[in-house]
């Protein structure tokens, strides 16, 4: 009975990952308003919008609360620590706003303003 105890006391909450869900959709915008615009220049109409919208603004949230499940995993196999957790999650999360061109709170706004100016 006692290592049934211990084991529920080195389970990890599974809502832990969904701390990732934001940056994710921070990251999402910029690609969401970009993809819009192709879509505008392009001509190609409004009928790609709403699924590509959707994987564009849903896609890194997810990809990043799945990344974070298989890491939290790690953690409570004792093979990766907190520290080291925190960091490469952080560590990704940067890479993808650097290489996504998400320079500061300005890429943001411009994205979150254009995608509400559209009907």
């Amino acid at each position: 009975m006692a290592d049934r105890d211990e084991e529920r006391e080195d389970r990890i909450n599974d809502d832990l990952d969904m701390i990732w869900v934001v940056p994710g959709i921070v990251a999402g915008l910029p690609l969401t308003a970009r993809y819009a615009q192709y879509l505008e220049s392009s001509g190609n109409g409004e009928t790609w919008l709403v699924m590509g919208a959707l994987v564009t603004l849903l896609g890194p949230p997810v990809a990043l609360a799945m990344v974070a499940g298989v890491f939290r995993e790690e953690v409570e196999r004792r093979r990766m620590s907190w520290e080291e957790y925190w960091l490469v999650l952080s560590g990704i999360v940067v890479a993808a706003f650097a290489f996504l061109g998400i320079t500061g709170i300005d890429d943001i706004t411009a994205a979150w303003d254009y995608l509400s100016s559209l009907e």
